[in-house]
């Protein structure tokens, strides 16, 4: 019952992102989500039964993203991202499916060690789809709330242009600010990198600028480097121009929204998110890496579910 019930919690979280975007779309949320699912994956070890209620939330979640963005299946650029996804979510199937099948050997120790080794690679695919299905609802979300501030992440430019992955970015920002009724400001925040002609964030206000954004309303940071210091840097703007209780948005790629927010988060700052497009050719690649960053920010619940998994693990196999 334990884990049909949390299971049940678990689709609730997922499905009600195609239903009611407002309710889950928070990294809250989404971090609510991961932690069922290692209570959940914990509970399977310690009974020794087949996690087939993760395996159907799995499968469902990935259904809905199918169906959802169906017409990938259409597009070569697109059906090529789908396939670099689903042979990253078959490796970690292929490896989950040896070292289960290793934990069945009878030899002390390392049995336990491949349970362990297998309850990881499950719960790897779990949150990553999860990931993924969080990231997609940011990147289709319709915001329609009021807010004082719309903050735009800085991305790597090659001339004074923006990119197209940046411009997506900026569009997303010019799109919710022309329905804004109130004097909502842009905050563009960017460094220059040692290969980049022009700090990110001039290119960004002279996009913006061209666009018929105001260039009163644009507010500029111009030192970081990277997104924890996009946040690091803009906080005294920020507080500079608005009141403790005024509403922010963070608009940055939708793989990379996430842990822009956490990060956020741990610098102080409050934000709604929404998330831009990103090529296909840029999307895997991209969708990994910062599923890995996201994590490495919760260091410490994880080095606690390992820890849990692995003792659990190897006790239950002992006493078997």
């Amino acid at each position: 019952m334990f884990a049909i019930f949390f299971s049940i919690i678990e689709l609730i979280l997922i499905t009600s992102l195609y239903f009611k975007h407002n309710l889950t779309l928070n990294l809250l949320s989404f971090i609510i989500s991961i932690v069922i699912s290692f209570a959940i994956c914990i509970y399977h070890i310690f009974t020794y039964t087949l996690p087939y209620d993760m395996f159907l939330n799995i499968f469902i979640a990935s259904l809905l993203l199918l169906i959802k963005h169906r017409h990938l299946l259409t597009i070569t650029k697109s059906r090529r991202f789908l396939s670099q996804i689903l042979k990253v979510i078959y490796q970690f199937l292929l490896f989950f499916i040896v070292c289960l099948y290793i934990s069945t050997i009878p030899i002390p120790i390392l049995n336990g060690i491949a349970l362990w080794l297998s309850s990881i690679a499950l719960s790897t695919i779990f949150a990553f789809v999860n990931y993924v299905s969080w990231s997609s609802a940011y990147g289709s979300h319709h915001f329609s709330k009021t807010i004082d501030l719309i903050m735009v992440l800085g991305a790597g430019i090659f001339t004074e242009q923006v990119t197209p992955l940046l411009a997506a970015r900026l569009d997303r920002a010019i799109k919710v600010y022309s329905t804004q009724q109130s004097q909502t400001l842009i905050l563009v925040s960017g460094g220059q990198g040692h290969d980049e002609p022009i700090t990110e964030a001039l290119a960004m206000k002279r996009y913006l600028m061209a666009n018929g954004i105001p260039e009163e309303m644009i507010l500029t940071e111009a030192q970081s480097i990277n997104t924890k210091t996009n946040f690091l840097y803009s906080k005294p703007i920020i507080q500079n121009h608005f009141p403790r209780q005024s509403h922010f948005l963070c608009v940055t790629s939708q793989f990379h929204i996430l842990r822009a927010l956490r990060l956020a988060e741990k610098i102080g700052l409050k934000f709604d998110g929404l998330g831009s497009y990103t090529p296909y050719h840029f999307l895997c690649r991209s969708l990994i890496k910062d599923f890995l960053g996201l994590m490495h920010q919760y260091k410490i619940l994880l080095t606690i579910y390992f820890t849990v998994l692995f003792w659990t693990a190897i006790i239950k196999l002992l006493i078997i």
